[in-house]
């Protein structure tokens, strides 16, 4: 009788050591799909450095805000073109929306540069101004043979 406990003992025992040795082995391949291979990272973000303190930027609009003049004062050396993106709220039938107006300016030397932008939509001539604008985010990427420098400031307007 003794014999046949041990048998059972030992068979029991061989089951228990592969049952922890087979779990292990799917413990590990988890903690090993688990880790970051890329697969499920998140995309690369490209960061761009600020510009210096040089750079100076004013937004001001006319009285009824339906125009804002933009003027870039200290463009870096170099660049070849700037980037701009205004975004702001305005109001659509009473709620507040998210607008904006984007751009690209080819970069000749001349400093200050200076933009007129239209708050609103323009087609065919007849313009849609947006109401109830009063602080716009703007957002400069100069490109040139330096990489990318960023600018980003809001303005009350």
């Amino acid at each position: 009788m003794n014999l046949k406990k041990n048998r059972n003992i030992i068979v029991v025992g061989t089951v228990i050591i592969l049952l922890v040795i087979v779990g292990l082995f799917i413990t590990q391949g988890n903690k090993e799909k688990g880790k970051n291979n890329g697969a499920n990272a998140l995309p690369d973000v490209e960061l761009i450095p600020t510009v210096g303190p040089g750079v100076k930027v004013t937004l001001e609009a006319d009285a009824k805000k339906k125009e804002a003049i933009m003027e870039i004062n200290g463009i870096p050396k170099g660049t070849d073109f700037i980037e701009y993106e205004l975004s702001y709220n305005a109001l659509v039938d009473g709620e507040s929306v998210p607008k904006g107006v984007i751009g690209t300016i080819e970069y000749n030397g001349d400093d200050p540069v200076s933009r007129d932008i239209t708050l609103g939509t323009c087609s065919s001539g007849t313009c849609k101004y947006d109401e109830g604008v009063n602080k716009v985010k703007v957002t400069l990427k100069f490109q040139g043979d330096y990489g990318a420098q960023l600018f980003e400031d809001e303005f009350e307007i």
